[in-house]
């Protein structure tokens, strides 16, 4: 499996052109991820700024067209597609002040959900 991030930019014409609400948006991305499983596409996390008009969002699929393919059936225009490797989860490289290093989250005792739904704690 591999991974990706699209873009959507207003200035780009890949996002609408007036203010999306938040509902808006989840029933946006609500579609893609129904769609996606039909291309073998995984829509794991979408990060947004509605006020700019500009999104991103992670997925998983075979190839890139795939992923294109998605998007289509959702009638949802994109700027870009590219390739990524995962690294690591959100944040997990921080490393609390007055240590040495370290996980900051497992130190803390918390637990985070990362894309491929399982917990590090």
């Amino acid at each position: 499996m591999k991974y990706f991030v699209d873009t959507h930019d207003k200035t780009k014409g890949s996002f609408p052109p007036d203010q999306l609400t938040e509902e808006e948006f989840f029933a946006q991305f609500d579609a893609l991820e129904a769609a996606a499983p039909k291309f073998g596409v995984g829509a794991h996390a979408a990060h947004v700024n509605l006020k700019e008009g500009k999104a991103f969002c992670f997925m998983s699929g075979p190839d890139e067209e795939s992923i294109r393919k998605a998007h289509e059936a959702v009638h949802l225009i994109y700027d870009s597609i590219t390739e990524v490797k995962r690294v690591t989860g959100a944040d997990m490289r921080a490393k609390p002040r007055g240590t040495g290093g370290g996980n900051q989250a497992k130190e803390q005792g918390s637990s985070i959900e990362c894309c491929e739904d399982k917990k590090v704690a």
